[in-house]
């Protein structure tokens, strides 16, 4: 392993890192500030929003928005991910939520014909059987049918709509440039909570500004360094080391915040991050497409 891929080895597992820390800050937001999704997803994006210009002017290179349909698709479905994502793990928890939500690479697979002509192998059809399995353990209790949450569900589409943002992302490497896309979602992010969030006022306590801030910074910290890495680490590498975020979030949910997840429960978990890491794998899904993948992180 030569320096350069080392380099990229430990910047993609430094973003991981930085991924849990924002969602551990996000859950403390809740539990210690009581600050709801709403106004938690408010300040990422602000801050995300402002961290891109800042940037764009220190090297001098405008933001150019090209493919304008694909940041809109990019914007509202990545940002709509990330409401839902931030609900959840204050509703369902740390460990369940990030779980549902990193499904987004099995959606992305099975979107892809229809929104970029890609094709499907049957290894991925087999792959969504053995994902639905693990679901189930996760969502549904032994023998109760009527004791699925609908924040469940609603964690669940977060990974669908995850997935479309993905195929977004993996369309508009060709056209724009990274800062464009991350500007799109914290934008139509903003848009998406802005009201909701103003209603809830801004007499927010010290403490409740710190976590806010914390989360923010580690958001866009993981994003950049994701994004650096992706110059050194393949598609795929990058992919399979970003699930360490899911494996880093179940250990949060457990010791941080008292998770039952039970036996249950983590079978279904491996089960459903071995069938997502199969389906970043090539030729199932591109590498391109796993790259994307990866910029696209809630994550």
């Amino acid at each position: 392993m030569n320096r350069d891929h080392l380099s990229g080895v430990l910047w993609t597992i430094a973003s991981t890192v930085m991924f849990s820390l924002m969602t551990l800050f996000a859950r403390l937001a809740h539990d210690v500030a009581g600050l709801e999704a709403w106004k938690t997803v408010e300040i990422r994006c602000l801050f995300s929003m402002a961290a891109v210009l800042v940037l764009s002017a220190l090297t001098r290179r405008p933001l150019r928005f090209v493919n304008r349909s694909w940041l809109v698709s990019r914007g509202l479905f990545g940002a709509l991910a990330v409401v839902l994502f931030f609900f959840a793990i204050n509703i369902i928890g740390v460990a369940k939520a990030t779980i549902l939500i990193y499904t987004c690479p099995m959606w992305a697979g099975l979107l892809s014909p229809m929104l970029l002509g890609d094709r499907i192998g049957k290894g991925l059809w087999a792959t969504v059987v053995v994902v639905f399995v693990g679901l189930y353990l996760i969502i549904v209790p032994p023998g109760d049918f009527t004791g699925i949450s609908w924040f469940d569900l609603l964690a669940l589409s977060g990974g669908l709509l995850s997935g479309i943002a993905v195929l977004s992302v993996k369309k508009l490497r060709e056209t724009d440039s990274t800062m464009a896309i991350l500007f799109s979602q914290a934008f139509f992010g903003w848009l998406i909570v802005g009201v909701p969030a103003a209603r809830e006022g801004y007499a927010i306590s010290p403490t409740g500004w710190a976590l806010l801030i914390a989360l923010s910074v580690f958001a866009v910290a993981g994003q950049m360094q994701m994004t650096y890495a992706y110059k050194h680490v393949g598609g795929t590498e990058g992919a399979l080391l970003g699930t360490l975020t899911p494996v880093f979030n179940v250990f949060i949910g457990l010791f941080m915040f008292n998770e039952q997840v039970g036996v249950r429960g983590l079978i279904g978990c491996v089960i459903v991050l071995a069938g997502c890491i199969y389906a970043a794998l090539p030729p199932r899904v591109p590498a391109a497409l796993a790259e994307a993948e990866a910029s696209d992180r809630l994550t």
